[in-house]
């Protein structure tokens, strides 16, 4: 009886045994990472929680709007995008979206009256959504005695004038002019300028900004064509002394103008590389004979499927 005890205690010990050398971990580590993810791409400057921007606007039919806006990316990867439009009414309201142009001009690209140029011009020119703006620098550096600067832009059809805008010493040193084609010469200036257009800036400073808006070229999107004048006078040099652009403009004529798109036209869908930062321009055109009322319009921007 005592042998079959410890038979019995000894299987017991030995099973426990089994037990023991049979247990297995179940990892080999861990790895516990927590990420905070922020928004791809912002639209000026704000994330989804931000959203809608709101803008207002008072219309009349027939007229178009135009609103600048950004895109900002955030990722190291490409990302593809699209607009989408609703708008509360079907008809009568079209939007169309535009990447801003810029025209940076310096010294080398304008004919000088002397081939040794007195001073360097530079000029900016650009769309800010509702108005052409030309920012004009004259370096007076190399001139002694200066005492008169002016600056002109001439605006034209392909074939024709349309009107001259800026400070012309010989013709106004008080005010800005205004100078319109009559169809067959140039018409008397006047110091009144059209609804919108603007003059910073007086004949005898350096710095000058014009701004036309779009109305008076054609449009959002449109193309006109244009020519600049910049001059100045000093003791002891007869008449002024000037630069203009393009070179191959035939002065206060449609011949040799450059033209000028406002705004180039953006195809949905985009990519937005890398952070890239992507300015945008959202126009919205009304049908003259639109029905009188409110209408909410949204552009949504959305990752492209």
């Amino acid at each position: 009886m005592q042998r079959k005890k410890m038979l019995i205690v000894g299987l017991a010990i030995a099973l426990m045994v089994g037990l023991v050398s049979a247990a297995v971990i179940t990892y080999f580590g861990q790895v516990k990472m927590t990420a905070t993810v922020s928004q791809a791409v912002l639209l000026d400057g704000k994330d989804y929680t931000q959203m809608p921007i709101t803008e207002e606007a008072n219309v009349a039919g027939g007229e178009c709007i135009c609103k600048y806006h950004w895109l900002e990316s955030r990722t190291s990867v490409p990302v593809t995008l699209a607009f989408e439009t609703d708008i509360t009414y079907d008809g009568g309201i079209t939007v169309e979206y535009y990447k801003p142009v810029k025209l940076q001009l310096t010294t080398s690209d304008f004919k000088y009256k002397n081939d040794n140029p007195a001073f360097d011009a530079l000029v900016l020119v650009y769309w800010d959504g509702g108005k052409v703006v030309w920012e004009v620098g004259i370096d007076e550096d190399d001139i002694s005695g200066h005492w008169s600067t002016g600056v002109q832009v001439m605006i034209a059809n392909a074939s024709t004038p349309k009107f001259i805008l800026g400070w012309s010493p010989g013709e106004s040193q008080t005010s800005p002019i205004y100078k319109p084609w009559t169809g067959t010469g140039w018409g008397t200036p006047t110091t009144t300028l059209p609804e919108g257009m603007s003059v910073n800036g007086s004949y005898n400073q350096v710095s000058y900004k014009i701004e036309i808006p779009v109305k008076y070229l054609g449009g959002c999107g449109a193309t006109f064509n244009w020519a600049i004048n910049i001059e100045a006078s000093w003791p002891g040099y007869s008449g002024s002394h000037y630069a203009q652009y393009p070179t191959e403009w035939v002065r206060w004529t449609a011949t040799g103008t450059a033209t000028f798109q406002i705004g180039e036209p953006i195809t949905s869908p985009f990519t937005l590389q890398p952070y890239e930062i992507k300015y945008f321009i959202i126009c919205y055109k009304f049908a003259v004979n639109i029905y009188p009322g409110t209408y909410t319009i949204t552009t949504t921007v959305k990752p492209a499927s």
